[in-house]
């Protein structure tokens, strides 16, 4: 561990993944946090989720087995009588359906298709069965009737079981000739706000996804030739015969993810006390070194313009994939980028799926309901780590470029409409969200640093990092601190930029 890490709370889990039987509630003020970096920020009134999950990878058939402890936490101002989890796997049933990136699974051949979905073996409390059934929009929602109600602050302490089919697909989730993409791959509590359960289906556009920060202790059994990568710390790898254990942990994650392969190529460096791991299903030295070069430089510019990455490692996962991907901790990077006269491209796809790891994983956000929030600061950090590293004037370029032409070749697709901040349900498809989240969400903070300069955007984007990491930010947050700082109303900009003049 590094010399600036706090030991914030101590984990006692009296359990074996071996079976399910009473154990102590885990409480989330007892927890090593041996990946932080900082701990202020920890709510005294919030509990945290804590996941212990344990799944063996059979890759002869492409299907893992899971054992999963839950210790859920109450954090509503009522009791609950039941909970609900995410399934997300079973969105891949069919291809049709499938929620593959920019819809290129219509170029796959139905016949060659091989589906994935999890199927729920037991779900229980402590040695209790518990009522549930499986439902939503594709079957992704998991829905548990309590044996008794939870009350507000309390923990429920939950068990399942499930086996996994992993589908063809070389996207998020899925199997490829040369390996495994691992994301959004277990049962994951689905958030209770304002609103009530947020139970929405896996969207076949965006990042749908919506989850709270929460513990995680992760054992991934692989046939000993697999290389793994993950979210938060591999802990330690242990052999047994044919196989290897890997012992990861993961403190204040937004989700875990992981991929593997037995051609991984694995390089690291270390930035500013984070450990920057490459994993590369391709042996090109100059794709490996530009990869990792853009990760190092990515890190060491937001941790000055936004704030420190909160945590120990951050794993680049160069594999078959249609982009790229953000995950807490780790990020998937298309191999189709390794052509040489590709390298601008590959390094402007990792500074942005990096700077998700402040957009998206420390500081969160409903990705459903407010997708701009996240993805219109990611593309717009693209331009602060240009100007940056490169200067001002490449930093200039770069937006008129990229974000600025971008908008006006893409605002064709757009009509009349022209409204960012809305839901994933009311875009039409890939054009008209890619021009109004990601260009003219950037748009808006360009237009921030016109009016006020960069050192008011910086502690704009800094005190905004600060104040909501970890937590969930919505559109009114980011609005306060603009106006604060600012000592302006930001309520023409809102109508201009984000709300389409109405």
């Amino acid at each position: 561990m590094k010399s600036k890490l706090f030991l914030i709370l101590l984990l006692v889990i009296a359990i074996s993944l071996t079976g399910c039987q009473k154990r102590e509630p885990l409480n989330a003020d007892t927890i090593v946090a041996k990946n932080l970096k900082n701990t202020e920020f920890i709510p005294k009134d919030r509990k945290l989720h804590q996941y212990k999950i344990e799944v063996e990878l059979n890759t002869d058939d492409m299907t893992y087995t899971g054992k999963q402890y839950v210790s859920y936490a109450n954090n509503t101002d009522m009791d609950l009588e039941e909970v609900y989890f995410h399934i997300y796997p079973n969105a891949f049933k069919s291809l049709d359906n499938a929620p593959v990136l920019f819809n290129t699974g219509e170029n796959m051949q139905v016949s060659s298709y091989v589906p994935g979905y999890i199927d729920i073996h037991k779900v229980l409390s402590d040695d209790d069965n518990l009522e549930w059934n499986v439902e939503g929009e594709k079957e992704t929602i998991l829905h548990i009737r309590l044996d008794e109600p939870l009350k507000e602050g309390e923990v429920a302490n939950l068990y399942l079981e499930y086996t996994v089919k992993l589908p063809t697909t070389k996207d998020r989730f899925g199997y490829h000739e040369n390996g495994i993409n691992g994301g959004n791959w277990y049962p994951i509590a689905c958030v209770y706000d304002e609103d009530g359960w947020n139970t929405d289906p896996y969207y076949k556009l965006g990042d749908p996804f919506y989850s709270e920060v929460s513990n995680y202790e992760v054992t991934i059994i692989t046939p000993k030739d697999i290389v793994l990568a993950s979210s938060g710390n591999i802990l330690s790898e242990e052999e047994d015969g044919d196989k290897t254990r890997y012992n990861i942990e993961g403190a204040l994650l937004r989700d875990f993810a992981w991929a593997a392969s037995k051609d991984f190529i694995v390089k690291e460096e270390i930035v500013d006390d984070t450990v920057i791991k490459l994993y590369s299903i391709n042996d090109d030295s100059d794709l490996i070194e530009r990869s990792l070069d853009a990760g190092v430089k990515s890190i060491k510019t937001f941790n000055k313009v936004f704030g420190k990455y909160p945590y120990d490692q951050y794993s680049i996962v160069i594999t078959e994939f249609p982009s790229g991907m953000e995950y807490p901790s780790i990020v998937f990077i298309s191999n189709d980028y390794s052509q040489s006269y590709l390298g601008d491209v590959l390094e402007k796809i990792i500074v942005h799926e990096t700077a998700h790891q402040w957009w998206y994983g420390v500081v969160g956000n409903d990705e459903i309901d407010e997708a701009w929030l996240d993805e219109g600061l990611t593309t717009y950090s693209e331009v602060v780590y240009t100007s940056e590293t490169k200067g001002s004037k490449e930093g200039k370029d770069y937006y008129n470029q990229n974000i600025k032409l971008g908008y006006e070749y893409g605002s064709s697709y757009l009509g009349e409409n022209e409204i960012v901040n809305k839901p994933l349900s009311e875009f039409e498809g890939w054009n008209d969200y890619g021009v109004l989240v990601y260009t003219r969400g950037a748009m808006f903070f360009h237009k921030i640093n016109e009016d006020f300069g960069k050192d008011k955007l910086y502690e704009i984007l800094r005190t905004y990092y600060d104040k909501y990491k970890f937590q969930i930010a919505k559109t009114e947050d980011l609005i306060r601190i603009c106006e604060e700082i600012t000592k302006t109303s930001f309520e023409p900009l809102v109508k201009e930029y984000l709300n389409g003049n109405q």
